[in-house]
């Protein structure tokens, strides 16, 4: 009996892990969407503080210039918990988009215990989202760290796309 009892609450253990992969997972896959989505239609415009090393923590605005607005990344904290913040706010100006696009976007306020964008050599990030199941630390499930490398789009024009086609 006392065999069963041990196998019974190692695989509740094991779902609860499991649970909380797939749950991080997607948070953490649909924070790096957005911020690859709006990278990839930044029109030349990205602004950010970075540190010394070039990282950005989310203590300041990271603000990606796409067409019909701005879109602006901030982490917010409340107690341990932290939250990646997307404002999109339209511009107005001969687009599409009205004042009334503009808006307020929240991701991974389950489980984001850190978000970095480092800015790299060659002009692309790295972001780095450490996801962390606080309320499950005395049963060994922790935290895991997505990474993904993010290239914004190259200001070539059609003229220099033929010209290194037709060269090679």
């Amino acid at each position: 009996m006392g065999f069963i009892i041990v196998m019974m609450s190692r695989g509740a253990t094991n779902v609860k892990r499991g649970s909380f992969n797939a749950l991080a997972a997607n948070q953490a896959f649909w924070i790096v969407s957005v911020i690859r989505s709006d990278i990839s239609r930044s029109i030349g415009s990205v602004e950010a503080e970075f540190d010394g090393e070039n990282i950005w923590n989310g203590d300041t605005e990271f603000k990606v210039n796409i067409e019909g607005g701005t879109a602006s990344y901030l982490i917010e904290k409340s107690g341990s918990k932290k939250t990646f913040v997307r404002k999109f706010v339209a511009s107005n100006t001969g687009t599409a988009f009205t004042v009334s696009d503009s808006k307020r976007q929240t991701f991974g306020d389950e489980f984001l215990s850190d978000l970095t964008i480092k800015l790299n050599d060659d002009n692309s990030y790295l972001v780095s989202i450490t996801m962390d199941d606080n309320s499950q630390s005395s049963s060994g499930i922790r935290n895991f760290t997505w990474t993904s490398s993010i290239y914004p789009p190259e200001n070539k024009g059609l003229s220099e796309y033929w010209v290194s086609t037709l060269s090679n």
